[in-house]
């Protein structure tokens, strides 16, 4: 039994593609069956999937609205299998996905169902990394970043896009892989929105008193419409004709909220 044990938590560096439909729990029960077959098929006609299966270096785990594609050989499979998938889902507005890359350490175990799973930061991260992105992004952790940079032929598609603060407020760098023809090229929309907030600082520092209190006006008014950021503002005046002695602008991201 110890070393069935010891077996099972014996550790090794994995490269895992996560992908998952975006809107699915919006979807009925119908619809959700049928794209989840749809992009089981599309994924099963990839090359870099059909090889690394019949290597017999390839463990697929069914998430219900996706999947996690673990591969053990190089970053590169994750990535190729990643632009195939792209490429086969291009003019099709029904099914939009989005994926997430990361190499990292992972276990193998054994479920409930005595199915072969896998657990670690490998698949945690991958997760995190594919969260942060929309429908049609390829995004990567900076490590696997780091790892095709190596590659000549990859470099041109790497696109760093800045760092995100995901579960537990741990900082994410994230680089967007696409080309002309694949991925996505926009930046995800949670660093659009904290771009704004960004932009809304700056210009606060340089304005005048009446113009502060206009701005974040405007401020307040984007935030309510996208429910995306908690924003807490604190602002002293001082009865001068310079007016303002203070003012502090406080955010922190959260899934739903509205301003307080």
């Amino acid at each position: 039994m110890a070393a069935e044990l010891k077996k099972e938590i014996e550790l090794e560096i994995a490269h895992v593609l996560f992908l998952d439909i975006v809107g699915y729990s919006k979807l009925s029960v119908n619809e959700q069956h049928a794209q989840v077959e749809e992009l089981n098929e599309i994924v099963r006609l990839s090359e870099q999937f059909r090889k690394a299966e019949a290597a017999g270096r390839l463990l697929k785990i069914p998430t219900g609205d996706g999947m996690a594609l673990v591969f053990y050989k190089s970053p590169e499979e994750p990535a190729q299998c990643a632009f195939e998938i792209s490429r086969a889902l291009k003019g099709n507005a029904r099914l939009q996905v989005r994926m997430g890359i990361h190499s990292g350490p992972v276990s193998g175990m054994v479920d409930v169902n005595e199915r072969t799973n896998v657990a670690g930061a490998g698949i945690n991260i991958a997760r995190r990394v594919m969260d942060c992105g929309d429908a049609g992004h390829i995004l990567l952790s900076h490590h696997v970043a780091e790892d095709l940079a190596e590659y000549e032929c990859w470099r041109p598609f790497l696109n760093d896009i800045g760092t995100f603060e995901v579960k537990h407020g741990v900082p994410l760098s994230v680089t967007n892989l696409y080309s002309e023809e694949i991925g996505n090229p926009q930046l995800p929309s949670k660093l659009q929105r904290l771009a704004l907030l960004c932009f809304c600082w700056e210009q606060l520092l340089a304005a005048s008193s009446l113009q502060i209190v206009r701005l974040l006006q405007r401020c307040v008014h984007r935030k309510k419409a996208s429910q995306c950021f908690h924003l807490k503002i604190e602002a002293k005046t001082k009865q001068t004709s310079s007016s303002l002695m203070a003012c502090r602008t406080k955010f922190s991201p959260i899934s739903q909220g509205s301003l307080i």
